[in-house]
């Protein structure tokens, strides 16, 4: 579970802010939405950030997004890509650090914060500390701090002169990343918070396209059962959702378009690939398994008039129906195995009745899992399905983002809180001016 960000000097974020998912205990309503992490820190299972476009709402969750890929990819930082992540509005953006921080609880119910500190020159400061949970002292793992090292569990000097030189190789590398060159970390505690946003963390982009969808609902009943029961419940004229595979050498008999597919397959051993529209809708996907090719593709059981029904592939859909079958998956991880999930921009290609059901369904579930995403849907701000203390607005200030929750309001549980938010009672909306032609 996800407790807390905090960034400071990271895109649109100049100062220090902070975002959480403490719930305000005072609150009686909605009791189902707050759940105890690790047993013992009352936790908030969802949270929608709202604000105008352009204030940074995606900038928080590119936050969360950059500490989760620095932390499993050596790869992903250069000195050449880090400029960009720099608060770009001010005379040398990178004369202060980025500073980044998170707190989370693996579904184990191991609690860690993560830090680090970085410049143009690379990671000048790392932290991975066991979380008391406010409740006992935070318990130091690793710290680096410059040059200087120190461990929970002690490397030996060999081992650290070797680490030493693997940061001065890759200083723009986390130390969590450095057991995948060569097994030097002993401490069980770096695989398991590592292991947290490999496994544990989902982030879905306004554009995000996962390759491997076909292949995920091939081999795992339980989502495509998922899916299909979401599908009958939000009334899209889907019966169910399902993978049809054949034969390939069978399939290309009687189509047109194999010729390229072939060339490509036959130079492939083992794997697959996948065959994408020119709108990023995963057409087809073609397998190599135990020398055998295999093609599959999505179908959808649609009804006509008086029970008739008739399998229709994903070019036959909407962009609605298509952004809600790649979101299917995330709601599954978030409702059945606990992750945290974090979705921009929800309501993107799908009808407000339809993004109001879907975040009905999920606060209205028994799972410790979590639902973070930003939004514009006003239909979303009814305290019937949401807290306020779930709502956090977004706004800039002279080109900086800042954060604040609702919860900042003295606000009443019988208060339309969506009109409120129309009317400016609690900011984070875009200020129009008077166009003059």
């Amino acid at each position: 579970m996800l407790l807390r960000v905090i960034l400071k000097n990271f895109l649109s974020f100049e100062d220090e802010v902070q975002f959480d998912m403490f719930p305000n205990m005072r609150k009686e309503s909605l009791p189902n939405h707050v759940t105890m992490a690790a047993g013992v820190l009352p936790t908030l299972r969802m949270a929608a950030i709202y604000g105008a476009n352009g204030a940074g709402k995606s900038n928080m969750l590119k936050a969360v997004d950059f500490i989760k890929l620095l932390v499993t990819n050596k790869e992903f930082l250069n000195q050449s890509k880090v400029s960009r992540y720099f608060y770009a509005l001010k005379k040398n953006p990178a004369s202060q650090p980025i500073n980044l921080a998170i707190e989370f609880v693996t579904k184990a119910g191991k609690a860690f914060i993560y830090s680090v500190g970085i410049d143009e020159e690379g990671i000048r400061s790392e932290t991975l500390m066991e979380s008391g949970l406010g409740a006992t002292e935070n318990k130091n793992i690793f710290t680096r701090e410059g040059e200087t090292l120190s461990f929970a569990v002690k490397p030996s000097d060999e081992v650290q002169q070797m680490i030493k030189a693997w940061l001065e190789k890759n200083p723009f590398a986390s130390l969590l990343t450095i057991n995948d060159d060569m097994p030097v970390l002993s401490d069980k505690n770096i695989v398991i918070a590592k292991n947290w946003f490999h496994e544990e963390l989902l982030l879905i982009g306004f554009h995000s396209f996962i390759p491997g969808l076909i292949e995920l609902f091939r081999r795992n009943k339980e989502i495509t059962e998922f899916t299909s029961a979401l599908f009958k419940a939000v009334d899209l004229g889907i019966n169910t959702v399902k993978v049809q595979t054949e034969d390939f050498d069978e399939w290309i008999r009687s189509h047109n378009e194999a010729e390229s597919l072939i060339e490509k397959l036959n130079k492939m051993q083992s794997g697959g690939i996948s065959q994408i529209t020119k709108d990023n809708r995963i057409r087809r996907n073609i397998t190599i398994e135990d020398g055998v090719r295999k093609i599959s593709q999505m179908m959808f059981e649609q009804f006509g008039k008086n029970g008739f029904s008739k399998d229709m592939d994903i070019e036959a859909q909407s962009d609605g129906t298509v952004r809600l079958f790649n979101l299917a998956p995330a709601f599954y991880d978030a409702i059945r195995e606990g992750k945290t999930v974090l979705i921009d921009e929800i309501e993107h290609s799908i009808h407000p009745h339809l993004t109001r059901e879907l975040v009905k369904i999920f606060s209205s579930q028994d799972t410790t899992g979590q639902l973070i995403f930003t939004t514009h849907e006003t239909c979303l701000l009814d305290q019937k399905f949401i807290r306020t203390d779930e709502v956090w607005m977004v706004e800039k200030k002279e080109g900086s983002t800042h954060m604040y929750s609702l919860n900042d309001f003295k606000i009443h549980n019988t208060i339309n809180i969506a009109n409120g938010y129309m009317e400016g009672r609690y900011g984070a909306i875009p200020f129009i001016g008077e166009l003059k032609i």
